[in-house]
């Protein structure tokens, strides 16, 4: 019963640790606004969303970000000079980098990824294309809105990614709401009809659409930290280096939020697992878990677009 209990708070932890999906400071979201005071010291502010055991950590996070973005403003500069030069490569490794620490940051996901998990069957394959569609969705919306801004409508690329980000904003949560209810509904459905799944159950062509509309939802809302270092490639007349910079920041968000999927997978089939023998426990284990993902990303997506609308 103590492994048990263990693997359950294990599992909720994974699906709670990113709170304040979408709140974050200006300067931890836009990547050249510094974070340092006039005397030269590291501004320490709290994390918006986040309880205070958690402050420390977010913090680091907002401080090596900003050490990334330094490092990076300075090899932009070199690629002007020489554009796929040794800078180049650097500038695209700590792109990487960044995405990475970007990603553990507050929102891109990582919140709805555990609950869909705790909703559906996955595997690790599974859980790590829900992170890659994702993100790779995230950043491309951004990129889009930015080019396009810039090349085509002939004005500020952040105007333009702030304007239509308010409407992506209000389709993504309307979809998170939709895409909610219908994994309530499943839920439902299989409960009633006695055809809950076992753990080593593999997932269904109806999950592959799920996970699909799951990662466009979630992604379809532009990343701005990847969005204003693309325009800052562009202000600085380096293009080729700004597209090749959020080909690396998706990665690395891909992988940080894979990782999450792929921990709430694990572990909710090591609990399931564990309560397997008995199937009326095994069932009640399945719809609290299953019921509690999909709850949570219709609860979410409703404050989110109430708030949008607000």
């Amino acid at each position: 019963m103590r492994r048990i209990a263990f693997l359950m708070l294990m599992v909720a932890v994974v699906a709670v640790m990113p709170w304040g999906y979408g709140a974050s400071s200006q300067a931890a979201r836009n990547p050249f606004i510094s974070s340092k005071r006039t005397n030269g010291t590291t501004e320490s502010k709290p994390a918006v969303g986040y309880p205070a055991l958690f402050q420390p950590a977010m913090q680091k996070i907002v401080t090596v970000q900003f050490a990334i973005r330094q490092n990076m403003v300075r090899l932009a500069g070199d690629i002007q000079q020489d554009p796929f030069g040794h800078a180049f490569r650097m500038f695209m490794l700590f792109s990487l980098l960044y995405g990475m620490v970007h990603a553990l940051g507050p929102g891109h996901g990582k919140v709805y990824a555990c609950a869909y998990f705790l909703n559906r069957p996955g595997t690790i394959k599974r859980g790590l294309a829900l992170g890659c569609l994702t993100m790779l969705v995230h950043v491309l919306s951004g990129t889009v809105l930015i080019l396009v801004g810039a090349t085509v409508l002939k004005t500020s690329g952040a105007m333009t990614l702030e304007n239509a980000g308010v409407v992506l904003e209000r389709v993504s949560y309307g979809l998170l709401v939709g895409l909610g209810i219908f994994l309530a509904g499943h839920t439902l459905l299989q409960l009633r009809t006695k055809t809950v799944p076992v753990p080593q159950s593999c997932p269904g062509a109806s999950d592959t659409r799920s996970l699909l509309v799951a990662a466009l939802a979630v992604g379809i809302v532009p990343c701005p930290g990847a969005a204003m270092i693309l325009l800052f490639s562009l202000t600085l007349g380096i293009l080729p280096a700004g597209l090749g910079a959020m080909i690396c920041i998706a990665a690395g968000m891909s992988l940080t939020t894979g990782v999450f999927a792929v921990l709430t997978i694990v572990l909710k089939q090591r609990f399931l697992g564990l309560v397997e023998g008995n199937r009326r426990l095994f069932s009640l284990a399945y719809a609290i878990l299953a019921l509690g993902g999909a709850a949570g990303i219709t609860i979410l997506g409703m404050v989110l677009f109430i708030g949008s609308v607000n």
